[in-house]
Parts: C-alpha cells; sequence; structure tokens
C-alpha cells in the first residue's frame, strides 16, 4: 500500500513523498526514492505491484498528485475493488468522481504555476471510456455526465502549458479522446494495450465535439476506420499514424514522458507565455473547443447495445 503526502494534504506538494511500497520501501523525496533499496526501475513496478483496498469507498481518491521540477505528474490509481454500482475502479472509467479529481488536480496544477503536466496512469488501463454502468444507473444524469467529461477535454485541449500522456494501458472510448486531448502521447512498445473507439459496436453516436477533437488529433485517413468501423491499433500502429510520439519499451514509459515533459517546460515558463499557449491552442483546435461542452447531445447511453461490463451485447 501507498500513500503521498500530496493525498493527505490534499493538494500538489513541490518534491515531497511519504510513501510505502509494496516491497516494503520508504521514500521522502523523489531523490531518496530513487536511491532507495527498491531502485528506480523497482519503484516504477512498486506502483502497480500491490492493489491498495479490497472494497472501495465511492468517494474515494482514484488519483495521486505531485510537482516534480515544474512538472505537474497526476497519476490514476489502480485499487482493487469497484465501486457501489459495479464498476471496477481500476479501469479508470470516467464519472463524476473521477472528473471532479482531474479538474482539482488540474486546479492545483495552474493555481502552482506549474510548466507542464504529465497524466499516466497504473495497471493494464489508461481510461477504458465513460463509466456505463455509471450512467446506466443514472440514466437522468447522462447529460450532464456528458458535459462534464466533454469539458474536461476541452479544458486540458487547451491548457495553456504543454501537456503529456504516458498511456500505460488501454485507452479506449471516451477514454481515448481523453489521451488525444494532450499535446504528446507515448505508449509501451509491444504491447497488449489498445486504442479504439467502439460506438458502432455499442449503439452509441458520439458528440459533435469528441468527433471534432477526434478530427483534430487523428490523421484523415484513420477516421473511417477509427469512428464507423472500430478498428483496434497497438502502439506501433499509433507511432506510423503520428497519434503518439514515442513507443518506449514499457519499463521506460514513464521517464521518457517525463524527460519529453521536461523538454517542453519553456513553453510554460511564465504567465504570459502560458496565456499565449491557451490562445494558440483555442484557435488550433477552435472546432473541437467550440463543439466540446457546448454542443451536447444524447448518445444514447439508455438504447445502447452494451452489457452490464460496457462490452458489446452479443
Amino acid at each position: 500500500m501507498w500513500i503521498s503526502t500530496i493525498q493527505r494534504n490534499g493538494g500538489f506538494v513541490q518534491g515531497q513523498w511519504q510513501e510505502r511500497f509494496g516491497c516494503g520501501c520508504y521514500g521522502n523525496d523523489i531523490a531518496r526514492l530513487m536511491s532507495s533499496r527498491c531502485g528506480a526501475s523497482a519503484w516504477r513496478r512498486c506502483l502497480g505491484c500491490q492493489r491498495s483496498f479490497s472494497s472501495v469507498r465511492d468517494d474515494m481518491s482514484l488519483l495521486s498528485t505531485q510537482i516534480v521540477d515544474n512538472v505537474a505528474v497526476v497519476r490514476f490509481l489502480s485499487p482493487e475493488g469497484q465501486f457501489s454500482w459495479g464498476t471496477r475502479v481500476w479501469e479508470h472509467r470516467i464519472n463524476p468522481s473521477l472528473i471532479k479529481q482531474v479538474n482539482q488536480a488540474l486546479d492545483e496544477a495552474e493555481n502552482a504555476g506549474v510548466q507542464a503536466l504529465l497524466v499516466t496512469g497504473e495497471g493494464k488501463f489508461f481510461c477504458n471510456g465513460m463509466d456505463l454502468q455509471y450512467i446506466s444507473a443514472h440514466v437522468s444524469q447522462s447529460t450532464e455526465i456528458q458535459t462534464d467529461a466533454e469539458n474536461l477535454m476541452r479544458r486540458i485541449l487547451t491548457l495553456g502549458m504543454p501537456t503529456v500522456a504516458a498511456v500505460n494501458g488501454h485507452m479506449t472510448a471516451a477514454g481515448a479522446m481523453l489521451g488525444l486531448s494532450f499535446d504528446k502521447r507515448l505508449m509501451p512498445a509491444d504491447s497488449k494495450s489498445l486504442f479504439f473507439i467502439p460506438g458502432i459496436d455499442i449503439g452509441l453516436v458520439y458528440s459533435p465535439g469528441m468527433t471534432e477533437l477526434m478530427k483534430a488529433k487523428m490523421p484523415l485517413p484513420m477516421w473511417t476506420d477509427v469512428l464507423c468501423m472500430g478498428k483496434r491499433y497497438k502502439s506501433e500502429d499509433l507511432l506510423k499514424h503520428g497519434v503518439v510520439e514515442a513507443t518506449p519499451p514499457p519499463s521506460d514509459l514513464f521517464d521518457a514522458a517525463m524527460e519529453l515533459a521536461k523538454s517542453l517546460k519553456s513553453k510554460g515558463k511564465d504567465q504570459k507565455t502560458r496565456e499565449t499557449m491557451r490562445g494558440i491552442k483555442g484557435n488550433l483546435y477552435k472546432d473541437a473547443a467550440a463543439h466540446l461542452g457546448s454542443a451536447v447531445q444524447d448518445m444514447g447511453f439508455a438504447t445502447g447495445t452494451f452489457s452490464a461490463t460496457g462490452r458489446p451485447k452479443a
């Protein structure tokens, strides 16, 4: 089990960690962590080696946050267990709790004046899409949840600093769109992780904003295969299409993403630069930004052809 000081204190703490890892190691700051007896590579493995909860509260902490060298690092946690409505926490599905906590992390990052953002996850999922089990149990809230999810995507898409996603596992459906919202993406080489948009298979029509986001971040030859055919892509395919920046070995994913984020810090170095970045992104992605959160339509949640776990019905 590991708990960060950031979680206990409710915000970012510059470079400080006090954690207990599954292997028994402790760390009080980044330097000590990386030189502790579990070592840097083992430290990365420790983050996912031991699930933290056998059962969970619906309001539990779903992510950890820290600042390292003026880079805000947000990590989706991966405890065992499921929410009261049945969704497994470690799928990192988009529901009101995750949306709220990611927005809080972004608030803290912006208030701290960080120069870049890095988001990653633990386990086999980066984000497995909208929390369809939650939405099925709260159909009357579906439009509100959809709006909030799109507003989060628009916020990341136009954030006034460089953004990097270290895609540790599957990114599917709305989770794929969340990943596309970032400026840069890295995904492990030779990974079983997949990128796909299964709307055609689960009876959901993606909104104008989501569609414009995907069109803005994927080359034209992918549009029909991804949106209409639900084609599945591995990291090497995404690299060929320019959707991911690099495909490092799985053990090097976080370090490579951090190195990239640090190399981009000058593009978020001060308030003026961050305002300029926000304005440039707003113009570059103006169609997606104009529609996300403001042209929300019922995607068909009430009549979707998906099972209780969000998979296509046979």
